[in-house]
């Protein structure tokens, strides 16, 4: 056993690895795409009139972009297209979707999906921060969510809400960590020319 220990030893001494650094340049990095994503429960909704709007959806989006642009306003929390397409920021908020979901009797739930700009986010009028989360929890207590027009039969919205975030890469693109996006062909470069291993010697089992 010595023997062939030794042997081995002496073989893989022997072996010589050659790691090359050709075509080794920095990957191209952009920001990760930031999507947030709250919901406003209202626990004691007329739900049984929301059949009476045909176009309920519709108003629903109208009335959580208003909202959403008045917060806007005052902290900059819609994120800019970034698609090729027009600048419509001030038609939209971060290309929000909305949907409705009946929780249980009497009580509905809001979804609301949007990009947002990256914390800390800044005020329009004053040299301060804040985050989207806080500005939008604010804006619910202050009954920015709570309706005049036909959403009122939703009531009064619960103070608090769930929210989270994603981060995510347009196409040709690879989230890294947690919010970068590395891309692609950059990646595949280096898996193929990046490093080259040579082995010379034999190897005995």
């Amino acid at each position: 056993m010595k023997r062939i220990g030794g042997l081995l030893l002496f073989v893989f001494s022997t072996c010589i690895v050659v790691v090359s650094a050709q075509n080794f340049h920095p990957l191209e990095r952009t920001p990760a795409v930031r999507v947030a994503r709250f919901q406003v429960d209202y626990p004691n909704a007329e739900i049984h009139r929301i059949n009476h709007y045909t176009k309920w959806t519709s108003l629903m989006r109208k009335s959580v972009l208003a909202s959403l642009r008045f917060i806007d306003k005052h902290w900059r929390i819609c994120a800019k297209s970034d698609d090729g397409g027009p600048k419509r920021k001030e038609l939209d908020c971060g290309k929000l979707q909305v949907t409705g979901e009946i929780v249980r009797e009497n009580y509905y739930r809001i979804n609301a999906t949007f990009v947002a700009e990256r914390d800390p986010i800044r005020n329009t009028n004053v040299d301060a921060t804040s985050t989207v989360f806080g500005v939008i929890q604010i804006g619910l207590r202050g009954g920015i969510f709570q309706y005049t027009n036909a959403l009122k039969i939703l009531g009064k919205p619960s103070p608090t809400m769930w929210f989270e975030e994603g981060f995510f890469c347009y196409p040709g693109f690879t989230l890294s960590g947690n919010d970068k996006c590395v891309s692609e062909q950059r990646r595949q470069k280096r898996s193929s020319d990046g490093v080259k291993t040579q082995v010379v010697g034999t190897v005995i089992f």
